[in-house]
This record gives C-alpha cells, sequence and structure tokens, in this order.
C-alpha cells in the first residue's frame, strides 16, 4: 500500500504518528467521578511535525474518494480546529493527502471533480496523490514544507502538470517569481503577495 510509502517519508522527514484526544470528567450513575477520554482527529494515520506547527492526516482508497466521503472528513477535521485556539499553528496547516488511482481514461470527470478539491483551501490543504503512478514517489515532490526533487527525466507534460498542481498551492505572482534566477528574486515582492492566515489577532 502507497500509505506506507507516505508514512516512511513523513517519518524520515521528522514528522511523529500522534492521536489526539480530549479528557474530561463526568459523574456516573453510581454518583461517582469518572474520567472520559475521545479521538478528536478520528484518523488512522496522523502525522505532525517535531515543532508541532503542521499536521499530515494519510487515507488511501483503491477507487475514487466520494464527494460525500470528502465532506465527511473535511466535518471530523472542522470539529477538531473548534479545540484550537488561534495562537496554534497547526489550525492554519492541516493537510489531508487523499491517496487514490487516477489513471482510468473512462472516468475523466470524476477524476476532474476530485481533483478540484485541491484547489479548495477551506478547513484544510486537499492534495490528491496517484497510486496508480509506477513512480509514485514522484507524487512526493507536492508535498508543502518539503524540497521539490524534479528528476531530469521527466517528460515535459509531467513537469507541466507538476507545475500546475504546485500552483495550486502556492500563489500564481509566487510562482512567477520563485522562477527567476536566484539573484533576481525580490523577496519584498514575494512577502507582497502572502497572506498569513490568523494574521489578524496579531497585536
Amino acid at each position: 500500500m502507497k500509505i506506507d510509502i507516505v508514512s516512511q517519508f513523513l517519518k524520515d522527514h521528522n514528522f511523529k504518528e500522534k492521536e489526539y484526544t480530549r479528557t474530561w470528567s463526568i459523574i456516573n450513575s453510581q454518583g461517582e467521578k469518572e474520567e472520559m477520554s475521545r479521538n478528536i482527529l478520528p484518523f488512522d494515520r496522523v502525522f505532525v511535525d517535531n515543532d508541532e506547527k503542521e499536521v499530515y492526516i494519510i487515507e488511501e482508497k483503491s477507487n475514487y474518494f466520494t464527494v460525500e466521503e470528502i465532506n465527511e472528513m473535511e466535518n471530523d477535521i472542522l470539529a477538531f480546529i473548534q479545540f484550537l485556539s488561534n495562537k496554534e499553528s497547526i489550525k492554519y496547516n492541516i493537510n489531508l493527502l487523499l491517496l487514490c488511482p487516477l489513471n482510468a481514461k473512462d472516468n475523466r470527470k470524476e477524476i476532474t471533480d476530485l481533483l478540484s478539491f485541491e484547489r479548495s483551501k477551506y478547513t484544510c490543504r486537499k492534495i490528491i496523490l496517484n497510486t496508480a503512478n509506477a513512480e509514485f514517489e514522484q507524487e512526493l515532490a507536492i508535498l508543502p514544507s518539503f524540497p521539490i526533487n524534479i528528476n531530469d527525466n521527466l517528460s515535459q507534460e509531467k513537469v507541466d502538470i507538476l507545475n500546475d498542481r504546485i500552483k495550486i498551492v502556492v500563489d500564481e505572482a509566487i510562482f512567477q517569481e520563485l522562477l527567476k534566477e536566484t539573484d533576481e528574486i525580490d523577496l519584498e515582492e514575494i512577502l507582497n503577495h502572502l497572506v498569513i492566515e490568523g494574521e489578524d489577532q496579531i497585536e
């Protein structure tokens, strides 16, 4: 399963598996105080970086994820976010990785509908990884927060696809600025296009 490859990739980059639980006290039917606990981010594969500033959630299917399934996952993540304060960075840095095959030529509409979820950053980033890719490790190149390693042997078509998917994560103006030679990059220009979520909470 490709989920194991992605899990190992995250571990190799200093991410660790974590279960987020909340504990509270209740009075049981006998009038005694009792502690209850619940997993408030109910996914099997949840990884967080050492500084607990970014979270990756991984789900895998042998066929397409349905709209209903993705909406249900988003609802679970939204419920988790309600437990976080505005000062907690992970509130704005949750990535949902959806692993499934995208090579069926007779299901182009389903693939298009699925990939459209990547454009929505509401609740969390949603990133689709194609498990049908014979060189699946190349899919990991689009993950945010990690160095991009592009194989020199990639076809122009694959490079164009990779560029398009990077643009989903990075603003177009920033993307164009990053294409310049190192000594021509205008950091001030990049900063002008950045939108920092939660910025209005900073005094």
